[in-house]
């Protein structure tokens, strides 16, 4: 077991220190053509949403299972006939790592944002979120970036992490592909109301540990800050881990976050966390440097768990 442990966590450091080095393209990104493929498969599989809510989410369930199913089949395909297996381990978790694109896009808007151009930072937020961005003020595309980045760091950084140490590049490749599942049929929309729901409750499932263990690095970033956020049920209650992970967000950057978005022609009603000063500009680049805080942390320590383990082993 050690022996593994020792393998699996060295792999996983030098996989994602080789990401960090050379960053993929968001728009040439593994994820981003299965992102495409998702949608594609949607208008075959989801026409028309005014079928029975039923017939609804066991389309969603096996469009699940079968985006889900074809990676893993060649994944186990090409595994049986590879002789370094660890490498094949080590493509996974390149394809899954795209976090250094994200953030490169998050320092494009802020830029943009400091220079009033909001028209531009707009278009550019299209390429993170799924809302609708033409209405927002520059506050709300702070604000909404705030939050995104946030989560993305947890699906895109920390979640690898904990799956690939507990089951491997099986459990990388099925979070990840979920979360973009989850992504691409968002039941924030109401053509995907119910198609979405299998995904985004298997997405809500690998992404709980790594959103709690977030919450309790911006805990730490953030003990010294007096007022807590006050939680305001305005609507659509956040999952709990979400939730706990943008409460503290918003305690550590004494920032408000949540209310209401708009999703096409739906306003999504959610909670508010509710706090003095609305977000700006330079809370973006005050979160970056948080999230590259805790990056080098979790490195860090994966580096140490490495050393510990071939200590005991030795």
């Amino acid at each position: 077991m050690a022996d593994y442990l020792v393998y699996a966590a060295a792999l996983l450091l030098a996989s994602l220190v080789t990401g960090l080095i050379l960053p993929w393209p968001l728009a040439y990104h593994p994820l981003s053509f299965f992102a495409a493929f998702c949608r594609k498969l949607a208008l075959k599989v989801h026409p028309d949403f005014s079928r029975p809510a039923s017939q609804q989410r066991l389309s969603g369930l096996l469009a699940l299972l079968l985006v889900l199913a074809l990676p893993l089949c060649c994944w186990y395909g090409l595994y049986l006939m590879s002789s370094w297996p660890l490498l094949l381990d080590a493509i996974v978790i390149l394809c899954s790592f795209s976090w250094p694109a994200s953030r490169s896009l998050a320092q494009k808007i802020s830029r943009n944002l400091h220079k009033q151009q909001v028209s531009l930072a707009r278009s550019q937020m299209q390429l993170l979120l799924l809302r609708d961005t033409q209405a927002l003020s520059a506050m709300g595309l702070a604000k909404a970036l705030l939050e995104s980045l946030a989560l993305r760091f947890q699906q895109q950084f920390t979640a690898i992490i904990i799956w690939y140490l507990l089951a491997g590049a099986p459990g990388v490749l099925v979070c990840r592909l979920s979360q973009v599942a989850s992504q691409q049929w968002s039941t924030k929309l109401e053509s995907n109301q119910h198609f979405g729901k299998a995904a985004e409750r298997l997405a809500a499932f690998f992404n709980a540990p790594a959103y709690l263990l977030g919450t309790a690095l911006f805990w730490l970033q953030g003990r010294r800050q007096a007022s807590a956020a006050t939680l305001r049920a305005d609507g659509k209650p956040f999952s709990y881990s979400k939730r706990q992970l943008l409460q503290q967000l918003s305690h550590t950057l004494r920032v408000s976050l949540g209310g209401p978005a708009h999703y096409g022609n739906k306003t999504v009603r959610r909670d508010r966390l509710q706090q003095n000063y609305e977000p700006t500009a330079a809370d973006i680049h005050r979160l970056l440097q948080l999230l590259d805080y805790q990056l080098y942390t979790q490195l860090f320590l994966l580096a140490g768990l490495v050393l510990l383990l071939t200590f005991i082993s030795s």
